[in-house]
């Protein structure tokens, strides 16, 4: 033990082992930071789409919630408030109008906010204490369709409520489409006194939940078997699918560059072991002699790693935590909400990262150093032994367990693994050739170049290494440059400064020419109108859908609902044709909604609307952008089968923050329209990308920065060879420009081939990545190719040449005496 622990000093000192301890805390300082960060944005993710539906969980009914579900969540000291949603008449003195009412508890809301003004059409303040016993929040839309102010009464079936402010945002109806009519807010209280809810009267009741994420569990795990066909149990993701997919995409994206960081760790550790190699040779060889067993090696060397491996976890965990804290705090002013607290729980991947990387490359080359003869430190240049791919292959099997440990799945690190062993073919074929080819036209070599051309054939199985690591470390870096320019790009065309945030519905004919002259007037941007009519899926090939899924069991969205049904005469904007003829007399069909009920192009589909069935064949398959914000439909008919039933219009337009107030007033002259406003939701998914674009950016400074330092240790394992190598060019007579320049050639050669194949890597990577990973549509990235060529050589070129700058200072005697 002390002695192990005296050689481990010495190493130390002399700096053998420091490139193995800095890799080592690299590897797991990068995995811990990123993993710590990740978390912490999905909590804040989660968090913020929780203050969306008021809670962190919730149960909508169709029924009554029993009493003891809400004694349950009391036991499991959840906090807990009921919302009851229904549509009533709102009447103030001769004046009424249909209304979207909440009677909500007084613990309402457990997440999120009410904004509330005294003011018509006013921006709100906050306030998280709902309206007391015997008042009403009414919107200012039902306000002004009412002609009532604060302090006035209205009736709410038989009761009379005081009206104490105008409601702005009610934090549980961003994206509930049920909620058109204009809204109201009161206490659950007064709701037994109105006697507006009978038997038979459409309501929605709502059980919302908030507490620790274990005993939320706990009480799903409790309620799930006792849901019954008309409840359903509700996340935040859940609750809106724009967000769920942005946070989905999110994650993958963090996930990757999890991924490329293990890959970087890997690398690292693989090319210190292969270093602290090279370096304890003539010390193994002297212990033999000495008469040391390989039992005692193994215990030597055992105590040594053990102790770096607590040394280096330590170390890079507290690195970890501190580069995530310091992220953070550098985004602290962008983000909404403050970021929670990191959850211990999370340190165990940098430690699974270290563990599985001494394990996977630093003990089969402990083994490889203890089967070393004594006599093989007498050979002037130590020889590679046959099982070093074997090695490096277990190395990669090791990293490649890590990594699906880590993303929780095989498709990312799938893609990354095929995108590298095809890349190291590449290299090896491509390095190869070139190499060679090199070597042929450099014979009797005596310039700068000539001599830097033949030294990459010369240390052939070195340099294809190097140009390997090389390959790999720029193509990482590319492929994290083109995933963050293509995906917030593509995000951020999905949602336009001026995306629709309102939509209009139950417009009728006559109305639409008048709402298109107040837009205009207003320069209120406008989507296309569209007719809607309600219909429901009966059968599909002649089979009636309670055959196909008796008591509604597996039954997909298609089937399980009345559907909003439209003509149109061409595609509109976010649809895109995928198969078929769009303008063939036929349904056209949503591609998502076509694969979850296994339909195909030539279907038929049988839709009761109004009474009277209509079955059409599937003519085309369309791909529908959901997050465009535009009128968007399942199904779409033939004009000539919709056209004889009464139709209601909808559309969708933006109103900005200046025109809000004018754009209310002047829609209160039609109080039969209904407008949902999503400006909340639209919001939300802003800030998320907007927080998720400088987070990729910190992430990729961090990703770089430990592919920069992996560059140097590779450039580093070759040093002593080519320090020896300039060192006899100088003592025949060679002048340093000579040297220097078949440096750079060399390294300049280096740099170009692998920046060139890493941008054919990239390329082919992104592709799977984007079609794949992130459901987007496939796109060239020319700026990869120009990129990835220029880094190679510049950034190659610098490092190797000032690590190699010492042949150029120190007298090539000095530099001979060391070897």
């Amino acid at each position: 033990m002390r002695f192990a622990l005296r050689l481990l000093l010495r190493d130390l000192r002399s700096g053998d082992i420091l490139t193995l301890i800095i890799a080592l805390i690299i590897s797991v300082s990068t995995v811990t930071a990123i993993s710590l960060f990740i978390d912490r944005l999905q909590l804040s993710f989660e968090k913020e789409s929780a203050s969306l539906m008021a809670a962190d969980r919730m149960i909508r009914s169709d029924d009554e919630i029993p009493q003891h579900w809400q004694q349950k969540a009391r036991e499991l000291s959840l906090q807990h408030a009921e919302n009851i949603a229904f549509r009533t008449m709102v009447f103030a003195g001769e004046a009424l109008q249909l209304g979207q009412l909440s009677a909500v508890t007084d613990s309402y809301p457990l997440r999120g906010s009410f904004l509330v003004d005294t003011t018509l059409f006013g921006a709100g303040k906050t306030t998280v204490s709902p309206p007391q016993q015997g008042q009403i929040w009414v919107s200012s839309r039902l306000a002004s369709l009412l002609n009532i102010s604060i302090g006035e009464q209205v009736d709410v079936g038989e009761t009379k409520l005081t009206v104490s402010g105008f409601l702005v945002r009610d934090p549980g109806s961003t994206s509930s489409a049920f909620a058109v009519s204009p809204r109201a807010v009161m206490n659950l209280a007064d709701l037994a006194a109105t006697g507006v809810i009978i038997p038979g009267s459409r309501v929605r009741y709502s059980l919302l939940l908030a507490g620790s994420n274990e005993a939320l569990d706990a009480y799903q795990n409790w309620v799930t078997p006792q849901l019954n066909d008309g409840q359903r149990w509700r996340t935040p993701v859940q609750k809106g699918e724009r967000i769920g997919d942005t946070i989905h995409k999110a994650q993958s994206f963090l996930l990757l560059a999890g991924t490329l960081a293990v890959i970087l760790s890997g690398i690292a550790i693989a090319l210190a072991s292969s270093r602290f190699v090279k370096r304890h040779l003539m010390q193994v060889a002297v212990l033999k002699t000495l008469g040391a067993t390989p039992g005692g090696l193994v215990k030597l060397f055992s105590i040594q790693f053990l102790v770096l491996f607590v040394f280096g976890i330590v170390f890079g965990l507290a690195m970890g935590w501190l580069i995530q804290g310091l992220i953070s705090s550098l985004l602290s002013d962008l983000m909404s909400t403050a970021l929670p607290e990191p959850s211990i729980n999370r340190l165990w991947l940098g430690v699974a990262t270290g563990f599985v990387s001494m394990l996977a490359f630093c003990l089969p080359m402990m083994q490889r150093l203890i089967k070393i003869s004594p006599m093989s430190v007498l050979q002037p240049a130590l020889k590679l032994e046959q099982n070093t791919l074997l090695i490096y292959s277990l190395g990669f099997i090791g990293m490649y367990a890590l990594m699906c440990l880590y993303t929780e799945g095989f498709l990312l690190p799938s893609i990354m693994t095929l995108a590298i062993v095809g890349i190291g073919l590449t290299v090896s074929l491509v390095g190869f050739g070139v190499f060679r080819l090199g070597r042929s036209l450099t014979s009797g070599a005596t310039s700068g170049w000539q001599i830097g051309l033949a030294s990459l054939y010369r240390r052939l199985v070195p340099n294809l290494f190097q140009l390997l690591v090389f390959t790999l470390i720029i193509m990482l870096g590319l492929i994290l440059v083109g995933v963050k320019t293509s995906l917030i790009s593509d995000w951020q065309q999905q949602l336009p400064a001026n995306a629709p945030n309102h939509y209009l519905f139950n417009v009728q004919t006559h109305q639409i020419e008048a709402i298109n002259q107040l837009s205009n007037e207003l320069k209120v941007p406008r989507s296309d109108w569209y007719p809607m009519i309600r219909g429901r899926v009966v059968a599909v090939n002649d089979t009636p859908i309670q055959t196909l899924y008796p008591e509604g069991q597996g039954e997909p969205e298609l089937y399980e609902r009345e559907l909003n049904l439209t003509w149109s005469d061409s595609l509109s904007r976010g649809n895109k044709l995928v198969s078929g003829d769009f303008t063939a007399n036929g349904l056209s069909i949503e591609q998502t909604v076509a694969e979850e009920a296994g339909l195909n192009l030539g279907d038929e589909l049988a839709i009761n609307i109004g009474g009277n069935p209509v079955t059409l064949p599937i003519t085309s398959i369309r791909l529908v952008d959901w997050g465009s914000m535009q009128p968007n439909f399942y199904l779409i008919l033939p004009k000539a089968t919709l056209q004889d039933y009464t139709a209601n219009f909808v559309s969708s337009v933006f109103v900005s923050d200046a025109d809000a107030q004018a754009f209310y007033q002047k829609m209160a002259q039609f109080p039969t329209v209904s407008m949902l406003n999503v400006g909340e939701l639209l919001k939300q998914i802003q800030t998320v990308i907007s927080q998720l674009s400088q987070a990729i950016q910190l992430v990729l400074i961090c990703i770089l920065s430990a592919g920069a330092l992996v560059l140097l240790a590779s450039v580093r394992a070759t040093l002593e060879e080519r320090l020896e190598e300039g060192a006899l060019l100088r003592v025949l007579g060679a002048r340093k420009a000579l040297v220097q320049q078949s440096l750079f050639v060399e390294f300049g050669a280096l740099g170009l081939f692998s920046g060139l194949i890493a941008a054919a890597g990239a390329e082919a990577c992104l592709y799977g990545l984007q079609v794949f990973v992130f459901n987007a549509q496939a796109s060239w990235h020319p700026l990869l190719w120009g990129l990835g060529p220029l880094i190679g050589i510049v950034i190659i070129c610098a490092i190797g040449i000032s690590a190699s700058r010492t042949v150029l200072k120190v007298p090539p005697m000095h530099l001979l005496r060391e070897f």
